[in-house]
């Protein structure tokens, strides 16, 4: 089994797409993360619920939450997928500037600034995609403002977890080529360190790189896993 774990401001909707695009050997399962503000007590709660042994996949946000339930649970994860994402704690500016956005939730303006955000999201090709701007919008509004308020105070509580990234088990990093949010050739870099990782670009993709290319990234965690 494969466990899909969404970033922020992402429901499992975030891999409809993907999920329909993967080889049918692929049993995937996309997850929500819940309203709590630790990455560790969301990794928790996700491998209460999936089975003794599985692939790992964590995008963004799900990432930091991938990472949580290899560090808690090693001897369960097969293998573990990292998607435009990094495995280190903040630095205080980015801190400072995550607790700056909750200001947003405070004032009502949760949505609307979400909304502003989708060309920093999405490839600039993307935009012009109405149906794929509509999907991220149902997806926003059942995320909602509470869960993202958790999930940034869980973001900035992260620790870095680099040292769990040693080579002990099939590690794949996938970066996108437009990615605004974790720029490819940063990824590139900490992805090397990986022993006996492998690193991917996919193209023509901005951070929601899962909406964006579903079929290019279901080829490349398919090949991974076979």
């Amino acid at each position: 089994m494969l466990a899909l774990v969404p970033g922020l401001n992402n429901t499992h909707a975030v891999f409809d797409r993907l999920r329909a695009t993967l080889p049918n050997w692929i049993d995937a399962h996309a997850l929500d993360c819940p309203a709590l503000p630790a990455v560790e007590q969301i990794a928790q709660v996700l491998l209460d619920v999936l089975p003794e042994r599985f692939w790992l996949c964590g995008f963004s946000f799900g990432g930091y939450v991938a990472l949580a339930m290899l560090q808690a649970a090693p001897e369960r994860v097969r293998g573990i997928a990292l998607v435009c994402t990094g495995p280190f704690a903040d630095t205080p500016e980015q801190a400072q500037k995550r607790r700056a956005s909750l200001s947003a939730v405070d004032e009502g303006r949760y949505f609307e600034t979400i909304a502003a955000q989708a060309a920093n999201a999405f490839h600039p090709d993307s935009l012009a995609d109405a149906q794929l701007m509509e999907e991220r919008s149902r997806m926003v509004q059942a995320y909602g403002p509470e869960r993202y308020r958790a999930h940034v105070l869980a973001t900035i509580a992260r620790p870095d977890r680099r040292h769990l990234l040693d080579g002990s088990r099939p590690t794949l990093v996938v970066a996108a080529s437009h990615d605004k949010v974790f720029a490819p050739t940063v990824v590139a870099k900490w992805a090397e360190t990986i022993p006996g990782g492998r690193f991917e670009t996919i193209a023509k993709a901005g951070h929601l790189m899962p909406m964006e290319q579903p079929g290019a990234l279901a080829q490349v965690l398919a090949r991974w896993i076979g």
